[in-house]
């Protein structure tokens, strides 16, 4: 009788210390109160990126809803619960949204769309091999969502720029479709027909919204150099004082900041914001490569002067002057530093005029600056061989 009720007291204290050990109480989801959701296969690794605010695929998953996890049904943690219903219900409320700013415009297939840290992507861009992967519509969204945070973070590296300079939120919109692009470009920029590769809108709000011709954007490099160029432009912008500097004699530096992060990123230059730029002798300088091209123009006493480049808007620069512009600003960025070319678009923000900010940053002027420029590109910058 005695070993009966010793027994029964140790099984009645071992359910009453599992009772207290919550750890005891749940094998399936360890005690977290929610379980990973199965629907997402390779996918959760590229769902969970810090990249990732709101993707509407996630969203649509008829199992979490977008909250990529579920509620245990083996034991319950109202803290656990009352976050995967509020990360529910702020997805489906940022999706409704998305589908009624640009789905409802077009009255098409629905797009992809995913919310990043400081931008809005809508993608129907059709798979593409990238490397030698295969992507889906769906994998290529997160990978244009990634470049567009790494642009962003490289632009505020390379210029020192602190992040509090640059508006939080950004709309990107890529379309596979020209009749998409038609519809929703004008619309969302205000800028009328879209008889373009693409269009921007420089401010209050910032958007570039682009169609996928394969004539000038034919394989996935392309089309990421051609978003890199136009969201630089959009940064470019953006930073504060927030003015586009392209209709106010800086085109140089509009256009060559946008080339200059162009090669930085996908080691070309082959974007213009004005297409007729391309029906130049010339253009396409060794498909992209700028440098030895440029070197050579300078070998050649034919390098454009600073102070005939500096009194141009963006619509004005010829194609040669592109590439000069793009020089001038490696030249800039990279034997002077980010943070003195950041103090000089500053100036030239503020109304400065280029002579001036010129000397009170590098203590040169409009002429002069020829002299430190050209020297450096014959150290820099090597002919292509013969």
């Amino acid at each position: 009788m005695r070993f009966v009720v010793g027994l029964f007291c140790v099984l009645w204290l071992a359910l009453v210390v599992r009772a207290q050990d919550s750890s005891a109480t749940c094998r399936i989801c360890q005690t977290h109160g929610s379980v990973v959701c199965g629907k997402h296969g390779r996918e959760l690794a590229r769902e969970q990126s810090p990249t990732v605010v709101h993707c509407s695929v996630a969203v649509e998953c008829k199992v979490c809803a977008g909250a990529l996890a579920n509620d245990c049904k083996q034991c319950a943690n109202p803290t656990v619960e009352q976050s995967l219903a509020q990360r529910q219900k702020l997805g489906k409320e940022w999706l409704a949204k998305r589908r009624q700013t640009i789905d409802a415009l077009t009255a098409r297939e629905p797009f992809h769309h995913l919310a990043t840290p400081h931008f809005d992507l809508a993608f129907t861009l059709k798979p593409a091999t990238v490397g030698k992967d295969k992507l889906d519509t769906h994998a290529r969204l997160h990978l244009f969502g990634e470049r567009l945070e790494t642009l962003r973070a490289t632009f505020l590296q390379v210029l020192e720029v602190p992040d509090a300079d640059l508006p939080d939120r950004c709309t990107v919109v890529m379309n596979e479709e020209p009749k998409d692009h038609g519809i929703l470009g004008p619309r969302l920029t205000g800028l009328g027909t879209a008889n373009s590769v693409g269009l921007k809108l420089m401010g209050p709000e910032y958007v570039f919204s682009m169609w996928n011709d394969k004539r000038s954007l034919p394989d996935d490099e392309a089309v990421h150099r051609n978003l890199v160029h136009n969201v630089t432009h959009l940064l470019l912008s953006q930073m504060k004082p927030a003015m586009f500097l392209g209709n106010r004699s800086h085109g140089w530096i509009d256009e060559g900041v946008a080339h200059w992060f162009e090669d930085k990123l996908v080691g070309k230059c082959t974007n213009f914001c004005f297409e007729e730029v391309l029906m130049m002798p010339g253009a396409g300088f060794k498909g992209g490569q700028w440098r030895p091209a440029v070197r050579k123009l300078v070998d050649e006493g034919k390098a454009v002067t600073f102070a005939a480049l500096s009194s141009r808007n963006t619509d004005q620069l010829t194609f040669v002057e592109h590439a000069f512009a793009f020089a001038y600003v490696d030249f800039l960025v990279t034997a002077k530093g980010g943070a003195k070319f950041r103090d000089l678009l500053r100036l030239v923000k503020s109304k400065t005029e280029t002579r001036d900010a010129l000397a009170k940053v590098y203590g040169n002027n409009p002429i002069t600056i020829d002299g430190e420029f050209l020297p450096w590109v014959k150290a820099n910058y090597a002919l292509l061989p013969k």
